[in-house]
């Protein structure tokens, strides 16, 4: 019996070795290539380890990133339940037999949309006569460019006013810059021109001319994402149907308005807001929430003499903004960090004392407004998360009651001479409905072009809204979405999402394939931390350059909140947040990497102090600060996460991504910091480096694509919080 056991004892500790060295070398990371550089920053030297993977042309580096993402993949691919929570997110989307967006209604009632059926992995393109008539296939995308083998995805329609004439633009792969078709509606074929080098998506989109027969758009002279010159020198042009697109008709630029003094890294948009309106937008805008701007008279654009003036600057707080005749319209935070609504005449314009049209309101942030026939809507919100609808009519102001309480409230308007309002409204855990209110009736109707569907699988979940005392005593909202029958006992998988930036906020969404996680026995949160927009221009502010550290010092007192309360615990854990929400998850792991089991920085600038040198990165400057600047710089270096890994220390599990064609946050910005933290980790947890050749942003994937990334996500962080359905298959 004696050698029995201790044979069984031999066998025993072999099995473990083996282990051991099994789980050694499933994190035996590709050796990334290291030429270290060292930079002297106002009295501050930092040692670059890993500049060299900046050159995304050196053979090296893209042998080391093709590694990574064949590394990843072995990983992810093979952790049971990915691929059951990929068909979970596929059965729920199929719950609908289809899905209407991006919604375009004529003056003469006109629907045009995108369209995918349950079992399509990208939309197509429909047309309805009115709202009660039959869908009308326009276009598939499959029929753009078949022989190019790319899965095109419509990313952006725009129909001219009297619905004559449609712009289609159209991406692969992710890219995001795009390819725009014009659409004939006699005959319901694309013409034979096509626009490249273009992004309606992103940067201002089309504006069509009063007489349908040219419209506006924002010429990116070069489209290769990795160029120093994409994203510099943009141009808004003017282009006439049937002409050459070749051919630039220059509205609006560095080039030819020198005396606007526009930097190389400025949007120059320009938008008529109406077929009536008697003047134009000239906006320079770039990748932050405050923008200068000029107009200029469109009988002057239509005579070929546009002159431009100087309207506001983004030093005055201006959002909302519209023309009503000679009166210009348009929300400030200036002296009102919740916003007002502000109205002045162009003749002659007082921006110092203009008349109020809706005050601040103390708890609530004006968010839209817009008008009809009936008097002005707008809308507010409550900590981001309690969206609210009023209308006013001279000085009778009234709150309309939603058909529902309502996360978030979105209202589009026919026109400023229809009566015509649609009202639309989604919560955590209430899906979108889009209703038509009748003013003179009280009433809303139902004008859904989705069907709806039934989810008896989240009934029973919980939503709570708290605030939770911030580091500085400052209250932040915290949304927790949760079974209702959950125990406090400190055991439950915790996914703590935020962002955190240019002002935008996480206003309540539903996602079937979000609410999975808490299907799966997970809490899901959503961090509203400063920077964003939640409680207005102030929320803004205090997260952004200089006090940057608020946003990722918010995100660590909502998990520490979380733990506090017994819903969760240091083990169990995860942060989750993508593009500059990097900054957050960033440096909340590098700042204490004791709190949180697994950290998911998606798509996410990790070096922004390197960033100027990257093709987005002048035009991020505005938001997150300049090297040149020794204020900002020291902000920049204290929010820079790649900066921030200390040799040795123990971080969390982390899964970081790229996208190859991403246009926004290029490879190198997470690779560089995957690297680094590949090398310097001190814990025994994966530092997972997942790049897709097949896609960019995250924006504008495939349906399937987008599944995927998600179970990658969900997948990899159950697995590394011991969720017993998740585990590394061998």
């Amino acid at each position: 019996m004696k050698n029995i056991l201790l044979a069984l004892t031999a066998i025993f500790l072999i099995s473990c070795k083996q282990n051991a060295e099994e789980n050694k070398r499933a994190y035996h990371y590709p050796e990334a290539p290291s030429e270290p550089i060292s930079d002297t920053y106002f009295g501050i030297t930092i040692q670059d380890d890993y500049r060299n993977l900046e050159n995304l042309n050196d053979s090296l580096v893209l042998k080391w990133f093709k590694a990574e993402g064949k590394f990843a993949n072995n990983i992810l691919e093979n952790i049971s339940g990915r691929s059951e929570l990929i068909e979970k997110m596929m059965k729920y989307d199929q719950r609908k037999s289809f899905k209407v967006t991006n919604i375009n209604i004529t003056e003469k009632d006109e629907y045009f949309f995108l369209k995918q059926e349950a079992h399509e992995d990208v939309s197509r393109l429909f047309y309805r006569k009115n709202f009660d008539s039959e869908d009308e296939l326009l276009y598939d995308p499959k029929s753009f460019k078949p022989e190019s083998g790319n899965t095109y995805v419509i990313n952006y329609i725009k129909p001219s006013w009297d619905g004559s004439y449609l712009a289609v633009a159209m991406t692969h792969s992710g890219a995001e810059i795009s390819e725009m078709i014009i659409i004939d509606m006699k005959t319901r074929q694309p013409l034979s021109e096509i626009i490249d080098h273009c992004w309606p998506s992103d940067g201002g989109g089309v504006s069509w001319l009063p007489d349908n027969s040219s419209f506006m758009y924002l010429h990116y002279p070069e489209i290769d994402h990795t160029s120093d010159l994409f994203l510099k020198d943009m141009k808004s042009v003017l282009y006439k149907i049937g002409d050459d697109p070749k051919t630039l008709n220059v509205l609006l630029s560095r080039e030819t308005q020198p005396e606007l003094g526009l930097s190389p890294q400025d949007f120059p948009i320009t938008s008529i807001q109406s077929k009536n309106d008697k003047y134009l937008f000239g906006y320079i805008e770039g990748a932050t929430a405050y923008f200068d701007c000029y107009y200029a008279e469109v009988k002057d654009l239509l005579n070929g003499k546009l002159q431009w003036k100087a309207l506001f600057k983004k030093e005055d707080k201006i959002v909302g903004e519209t023309f009503r005749g000679d009166d210009f319209i348009f929300m400030s935070a200036i002296n009102a960090p919740n916003f007002r609504i502000l109205k002045t005449s162009i003749v002659n314009a007082d921006f110092a004392n203009p008349e109020v049209l809706v005050e601040e309101k103390r708890d609530e942030v004006l968010r839209t407004f817009g008008f009809t026939s009936d008097g002005m809507y707008y809308t507010t919100i409550k900590n981001g998360v309690e969206g609210k609808l009023y209308h006013k009519n001279k000085s009778k102001e009234t709150e309309i009651s939603l058909p529902g309480a309502s996360g978030r409230v979105n209202v589009d308007f026919k026109g400023a001479d229809f009566p015509d309002i649609w009202v639309s409204s989604m919560g955590w855990k209430n899906d979108f409905i889009r209703y038509k209110y009748d003013f003179n009736k009280k009433e809303f109707k139902k004008e859904n072009l989705t069907p709806e569907a039934d989810y008896p699988e989240f009934k029973d979940f919980v939503v709570k809204e708290v605030l939770v005392p911030g580091h500085d005593g400052e209250e932040i909202p915290l949304s927790i979405i949760h079974k209702k029958d959950i125990e406090l006992n400190g055991k439950n998988p915790t996914l703590l999402l935020g962002y955190g930036s240019y002002g935008i906020s996480y206003r309540p969404f539903f996602s079937t394939s979000r609410l999975i996680w808490v299907e799966e026995g997970g809490i899901f949160c959503i961090a509203h931390v400063r920077g964003g927009g939640e409680k207005g221009d102030k929320w803004y502010q205090a997260g952004k350059k200089t006090t940057k550290p608020n946003t990722w010092k918010d995100l660590i007192s909502c998990t520490e909140y979380m733990i506090e309360k017994g819903y969760t615990s240091k083990d169990k854990t995860v942060i989750h947040g993508g593009s500059a929400g990097g900054i957050l998850i960033g440096r909340a792991m590098t700042e204490r990497p004791d709190l949180f089991a697994v950290a998911i920085p998606e798509v996410g600038r990790m070096n922004p102090l390197r960033s100027e040198v990257a093709p987005n990165g002048p035009n991020n400057t505005k938001e997150f600060g300049i090297s040149t600047d020794a204020t900002e710089c020291k902000a920049l270096i204290e929010m820079d996460s790649y900066l921030h890994i200390v040799k040795g220390a123990k971080y969390p599990a982390t899964l970081i991504t790229t996208g190859m064609n991403d246009p926004r946050v290029i490879a190198w910005q997470p690779g560089k910091f995957a690297a680094k933290l590949q090398a310097l980790n001190g814990s025994e947890k994966p530092i997972i480096f997942h790049v897709d050749y097949e896609s960019g942003h995250g924006i504008n994937d495939t349906k399937s694509k987008k599944f995927e990334q998600l179970a990658n996500v969900y997948s990899f962080a159950f697995w590394q919080v011991g969720h017993p359905k998740y585990t590394l298959e061998k």
